[in-house]
């Protein structure tokens, strides 16, 4: 009975997934369940979901709509866990504004084009060729979500060779980051210290440890009124969760006088160089323009990335200030209440600055067709967060791999299914606003 399923399965979804040298059932049903990487596409994840359960009743460990993903995860959480992460500045107004942008385009497929059984989905983001134009976005505080925390998300995103962005505010450090990640790109965000020597210290660490590209998080040098945090008296920096890095580094611990991770240290030194770490990033005064200088300075030639423009104005600055790339955010709609939906913001900013600088886009995804929006629009990569978060929640290892896996795999079905061959072919010619 199996064999039979797995003819009929076979015929049904040979183009997604099947190698076509197979001579026989069992070499079909090896195909499926180890496919040969240069068979493999990410669209055949959803024939291998199929097959999964008509073989061996097994459905995903996860659901594949986001919805449902975010409501199976808020389930498992503690609510101060899911509210920081599901929350936003205000009435949550921004939040609101990054999905409803989405639905302000519609895509216009086109069809009877050769795209067919794979599509290059690959692009080149300074100086790596990635199979895919998809970039883990800087989330801190993982271990809230799962124990495994960073390490998980990190050792995913590795294995599907994607850049994974360690955040400023993660509650796991730079080498056990690194471990996890093996040899493969890695992006080091930074939530800009007041301190010079700090600053300096951090990029060094980051430099020692692999770290690529330096993401400089540019609208959150304060937190936003995030009102649910606000309600929980949730802050969980100054609990110790998210200052892994702060704990960590030799420059804070000569600062401090005393190194809070020795065996000795006391449970008020531990609090004491949390809180050292917080207050330093997250200040309450303005990054400026004129330092980065500084910045480029000590990172040296590697690419600097500015993450939180939402204007044109601004987009221009970067370019002028010789930075590497932009990534348009508004941090979630965690920082001011009202504003712009990120997608909104990116076709001027692409009008004025595509060509000079790499362009990033985060806020607001939840599909892969939101992924085909992003990039017809313009945008060179996206940055995926929440998404990411709610499969840590809910499998660690397994839930991260799985929501990424259906990310890419609607993504590349969806620019099949719109004509295009390549990533070049997705355009806003596929578009209508309206």
């Amino acid at each position: 009975m199996k064999l039979q399923y797995l003819v009929i399965l076979c015929t049904v979804f040979s183009a997604a997934s099947i190698s076509v040298a197979a001579q026989s059932a069992q070499e079909l049903l090896d195909s499926v369940l180890n496919p040969d990487p240069a068979d493999a596409t990410y669209s055949s994840y959803s024939s291998q979901i199929y097959y999964n359960a008509t073989l061996y009743n097994q459905t995903p460990i996860a659901s594949t709509n986001f919805d449902r993903l975010e409501a199976s995860a808020k389930l498992l959480l503690p609510a101060t866990a899911y509210n920081y992460a599901a929350g936003g500045a205000g009435l949550e107004k921004t939040v609101a504004a990054n999905r409803e942008a989405f639905d302000l385009w519609r895509i216009i497929p086109q069809v009877m084009h050769d795209v067919s059984p794979q599509r290059n989905l690959s692009t080149s983001l300074f100086g790596r060729r990635l199979p895919a134009p998809v970039v883990m976005a800087p989330v801190g505080v993982q271990t809230l979500f799962h124990p495994t925390g960073e390490r998980a998300t990190a050792k995913v995103f590795g294995e599907m060779g994607l850049p994974y962005t360690l955040s400023t505010a993660t509650s796991t450090g730079f080498a056990d980051v690194a471990k996890a990640n093996g040899n493969n790109p890695r992006w080091y965000q930074l939530y800009w210290p007041s301190d010079d020597d700090l600053t300096r210290s951090y990029l060094r660490s980051a430099k020692q440890n692999g770290y690529e590209v330096l993401v400089v998080t540019v609208d959150t040098w304060d937190l936003g009124w995030r009102t649910r945090d606000l309600d929980q008296g949730f802050f969980p920096f100054i609990r110790g969760i998210g200052v892994q890095i702060g704990l960590e580094d030799a420059c804070a611990h000569e600062k401090l006088g005393f190194n809070p991770l020795a065996p000795n240290a006391t449970a008020e030194q531990q609090q004491m160089a949390a809180l050292y770490h917080v207050i330093t990033t997250s200040r309450g005064i303005s990054p400026v323009w004129r330092n980065l200088t500084k910045l480029r300075d000590w990172w040296g030639d590697r690419p600097i990335v500015l993450k939180g423009i939402q204007s044109v104005v601004d987009a221009v600055k970067a370019v002028e200030y010789g930075m590497d790339g932009i990534i348009i955010s508004n941090h979630g709609g965690r920082q001011i209440d009202g504003a712009i939906g990120s997608l909104e913001a990116l076709p001027a900013i692409v009008e004025a600055v595509k060509g000079k600088i790499t362009i990033g886009f985060d806020g607001g995804i939840r599909s892969g067709a939101d992924i085909f929006k992003v990039i017809a629009l313009g945008a060179d990569f996206v940055q995926l967060g929440r998404p990411i978060l709610w499969g840590l929640a809910l499998q660690g290892e397994k839930g991260v791999r799985h929501v990424l896996k259906s990310l890419l795999a609607e993504f590349d079905l969806t620019v099949g299914l719109s004509g295009c061959h390549e990533l070049g072919d997705v355009n806003s010619t596929l578009l209508k606003a309206r």
